[in-house]
């Protein structure tokens, strides 16, 4: 079974360095409403804190999926949307 990777890129606020820093975030439900978690195990880009405590501040731009004649040839012969499978 494929892996869905419902991760996208988020500002979010280090609390050690006081900076916005960018990081990977993913939905989680909790309580009947979706919030967004910082992916544990990420290191901020500024002072190498453990950015597992983290604030998302804002979702950043996605950009759109590529045609398929536009993808990597590796690509190519995956459908469109489907993630790559974790080893």
């Amino acid at each position: 079974m494929p892996v869905v990777n419902n991760s996208r890129k988020a500002k979010v606020y280090c609390s050690m360095c006081t900076r916005a820093v960018d990081g990977l975030v993913m939905p989680e439900m909790r309580g009947g409403h979706c919030q967004l978690r910082v992916i544990p195990g990420q290191k901020c880009g500024h002072c190498r804190a453990s950015m597992d405590v983290c604030f998302v501040l804002a979702l950043l731009p996605q950009a759109p999926p590529l045609a398929s004649h536009e993808r990597p040839a590796a690509l190519r012969a995956l459908p469109a949307g489907r993630a790559i499978a974790a080893a």
